[in-house]
């Protein structure tokens, strides 16, 4: 167990080291910011604004909003992995691997195209809830400041790895109510684009790389499966 720990810490860190390499593309990030901001325009899903005014206007449920964002993230994410060790292995070895390849593939996307995220944008209306209500992730007085690379908003591993916990619960759990857990990622794709920490496209792009995750794991497993039967068809 704790050489399973060490593993995925090993590869948090290194995700976040990474991460951190391609912080300063500012202008870039910007940039890209203003596509990302006319393509939802083009698609008619650029109503971020109008959703944050909702909280805006509610101090106590923005301050529930920021802190839903702060501190479900790693530890939902965390207590999953463990219950799935502990009481479904085949769980944890498809869920790990399906969290490292979104996580893998989400790293070389914040390489590749650093984007400002929408309370960077004041301009546009957004607003920094953290900063302005509380408590802050980012900023001078943030949680994370100095571990995270504020210009890293596509794609959303707060909502991708949300919907990998959900898809987990779902499949291995027995319990009656573990349908529940789907709320998980519905709360954390609201509030990540209530805080203005994230646009919708975000969101979009972190579920189709959870997807491709498990499309590329059902496609290793379906060689495995056809070799199994060749074994047992020569016996």
């Amino acid at each position: 167990m704790l050489f399973e720990l060490v593993g995925v810490l090993g590869a948090f860190v290194l995700y976040k080291a990474v991460r951190l390499a391609a912080q300063d593309q500012f202008d870039q990030a910007f940039k890209n910011a203003s596509d990302v901001v006319h393509i939802e325009r083009r698609l008619g899903i650029f109503n971020e604004v109008s959703l944050q005014r909702v909280v805006v206007h509610n101090p106590e449920l923005a301050r529930l909003a920021n802190r839903y964002y702060e501190s479900a993230h790693l530890p939902a994410t965390s207590f999953c992995l463990v219950w799935l060790y502990l009481r479904a292995p085949a769980g944890y070895i498809e869920t790990r691997r399906a969290l490292v390849i979104t996580s893998a593939l989400a790293m070389l996307i914040h390489v590749a195209y650093p984007l400002a995220p929408p309370r960077m944008l004041p301009n546009l209306g957004f607003i920094d809830t953290g900063n302005t209500f509380g408590p802050a992730t980012y900023g001078t007085k943030g949680f994370f400041d100095s571990v995270a690379n504020q210009i890293a908003a596509m794609p959303s591993l707060h909502f991708g790895w949300a919907i990998l916990v959900a898809v987990a619960v779902v499949r291995y759990s027995r319990f009656r109510l573990r349908w529940l857990v789907v709320l998980h990622p519905v709360l954390t794709l609201l509030v990540i684009v209530v805080t203005a920490n994230h646009y919708w496209l975000d969101g979009i792009v972190a579920g189709l790389l959870v997807a491709l995750a498990f499309g590329v794991l059902a496609l290793v497993r379906r060689p495995e499966r056809g070799s199994d039967r060749r074994v047992i068809d020569l016996t």
